[in-house]
């Protein structure tokens, strides 16, 4: 599904999103190993994992990380992107011990190419970053079409509001993300879990985070 012009919005079961204008990028890979419901649905959208310019993966959690090994082995020319922090567990250099536990960190080992702090540009997008949800989340701005890529810095399943605590790893760290969020000027918001907000996103934003 095209929610904005060039961009993609695949559902196998937490969001993924391709971005696709003068640059091929897929952000977070599902939770399934083999990758094999966003891999059909790429393909019935005629987009191909060898032209990805970059992955970029939001954290380490597995509904985001456990198909990047597979679309990596297709997207051999793509850069595998992530915060400094995630971009050591995403290749196993550490076990990620914060919620949902680190029996549940399956996924190969994959090196990060690319890995970025907070306020760096990497392919046109932004990069916020937005701990608490994991220890180094992020979340990304895309100024030519005034979005905000949450990941999972914040939740629209049943409204706009925090992540479930029983995921974040830090509680008062995640809320302080989401206000930090708030900060920034956005019309559009898509989330890792939830619908998208196309229009007054930001302002959605400033609410919750009177709230918080």
């Amino acid at each position: 599904m095209e929610i904005l012009k060039g961009l993609h919005f695949f559902d196998p079961y937490s969001n993924s999103y391709v971005i696709a204008d003068n640059r091929l990028i897929l952000i977070d890979t599902t939770s399934e190993p083999d990758a094999k419901k966003l891999l059909a649905s790429l393909e019935k959208a005629k987009i191909r994992p060898r032209d990805f310019t970059s992955i970029v993966i939001t954290h380490v959690h597995p509904d985001h990380v456990s198909g990047l090994a597979r679309i990596k082995r297709d997207a051999v020319g793509a850069k595998v992107v992530s915060s400094k922090i995630e971009a050591e567990y995403i290749s196993k250099k550490r076990t990620y011990d914060g919620p949902p536990g680190a029996q549940s960190q399956k996924q190969p080992p994959t090196p990060v190419d690319v890995a970025l702090d907070d306020g760096q540009v990497h392919d046109g997008l932004k990069v916020i970053f937005t701990p608490g949800h994991t220890r180094g989340s992020i979340s990304l701005l895309d100024d030519s079409r005034s979005l905000l890529i949450a990941g999972d810095a914040a939740n629209n399943e049943s409204g706009l509001g925090p992540m479930d605590d029983v995921y974040n790893v830090d509680p008062r760290q995640h809320r302080e993300s989401i206000k930090k969020l708030a900060t920034f000027h956005f019309e559009n918001a898509v989330f890792g879990h939830g619908k998208p907000i196309t229009g007054g996103a930001s302002a959605q934003f400033v609410a919750l985070a009177k709230r918080l």
